[in-house]
């Protein structure tokens, strides 16, 4: 049967029946000729409408020019996405691939780009929300989205799958207490690593994530100015953090000599970059006897002190760097004025003022803070 340019076809062989008897078993697929190359494909799932339902499809995949053979597999398309990721200098790459070659490729790897369904999709999510953590999932779902767009770009697909992402809880609220941070200092200035008490230390004055604080150079530690300049952010955009007395303390005993200030802050003998500090970290925390903690939640940390010692929303999103004021919300209900300042407006409503001025001398009445 003809469609077209292409047209439906049949493969046929001999098999044993359930009675044990041999039968001839019938396969359909189609056949199209594309750029002078014939192109194939028969599955044994197929009936002969999904056939020509298949060939329909790629014929018209053919006619926006999208040539690239359709029986693409996704761990040539993973490929291809890694590929695309380096050269474009992202800042995920380490983890994409970690996700790519442990995750998605043993899952999808031999399957046709287009035939990653949303039902393929959602039997994976439902699979692995039963294993890890929702943030997990919802990464490892944002990576195979991006990698199907790649796809779709280079005429491997024609439309991307429909696939609903995992709803994530609210962020992560957790931050160190003024009693666990009084342990974990002294425990990572014991720490082998001879940076992790200052990127420690940092962090929580700064609010840096920890890609940031070990991206940070001399050249943009203006301690004339109290200034410091990250460049290499989240979202690609500066930003200036001004540095107060203790930070000013740390970058002075982290290097004495200011002829030496140059390069990275945390460097190796030879001047690269120094590596991670996870490890040094994860020890730091257990002599602290700190359970449940990130490096990231020093982050948090820094913005809920911030809070708590009555800096503004406004305030706290700029120091963090925050894209959307919807982040800062988090650290909303920590600050002392919160909402008490706001209901303070209403004090008379109800009440004569005079009344409501002697309750307060009375004590009955707690003052309210502006």
């Amino acid at each position: 049967m003809t469609t077209g340019r292409g047209k439906v076809i049949t493969r046929k062989w001999k098999g044993i029946g359930p009675t044990g008897r041999k039968i001839t078993k019938v396969s359909y697929g189609y056949s199209v000729a594309i750029a002078g190359k014939q192109e194939r494909v028969v599955k044994a799932e197929w009936s002969r409408d999904d056939a020509r339902a298949e060939l329909v499809k790629r014929l018209e995949e053919v006619g926006q020019g999208r040539t690239a053979p359709s029986t693409t597999t996704f761990r040539q398309l993973a490929a291809a996405y890694l590929e695309f990721k380096a050269a474009s200098g992202k800042r995920s790459m380490r983890e994409d691939r970690r996700i790519m070659n442990k995750r998605l490729v043993p899952a999808f790897g031999d399957l046709r780009v287009r035939d990653i369904t949303e039902p393929v999709i959602s039997r994976y999510h439902h699979q692995r929300i039963a294993e890890v953590s929702v943030y997990t999932v919802s990464n490892e779902l944002s990576v195979l989205r991006h990698a199907l767009r790649i796809g779709r770009r280079r005429g491997y697909l024609v439309q991307i799958p429909d696939f609903a992402m995992p709803s994530k809880p609210e962020g992560r609220q957790r931050y160190l207490d003024a009693d666990e941070i009084k342990r974990l200092l002294p425990a990572c200035a014991t720490s082998k690593n001879p940076y992790l008490s200052a990127i420690v230390q940092l962090a929580l004055h700064l609010g840096l994530r920890k890609e940031e604080l070990l991206s940070l150079t001399w050249e943009r530690c203006d301690l004339s100015t109290g200034r410091v300049t990250v460049y290499k952010t989240k979202y690609g955009r500066p930003r200036g953090v001004p540095m107060n007395a203790d930070v000013y303390r740390i970058l002075v005993t982290l290097e004495p000599d200011p002829d030496k200030r140059v390069g990275f802050l945390f460097r190796r003998k030879n001047g690269a970059r120094w590596g991670q500090i996870r490890t040094a970290f994860q020890g730091a925390l257990e002599r602290a006897e700190i359970k449940g903690f990130r490096f990231h939640d020093l982050r948090h940390t820094c913005g809920s002190w911030l809070a708590m010692n009555g800096a503004t929303l406004v305030e706290i999103k700029e120091i963090l760097g925050h894209a959307d004021v919807k982040t800062t919300l988090r650290y909303a209900h920590l600050s002392p004025g919160h909402l008490r300042g706001a209901v303070a407006r209403l004090e008379g409503l109800t009440t004569p003022h005079e009344t409501a001025h002697e309750l307060h001398i009375e004590g009955k009445i707690a003052p309210s803070v502006a």
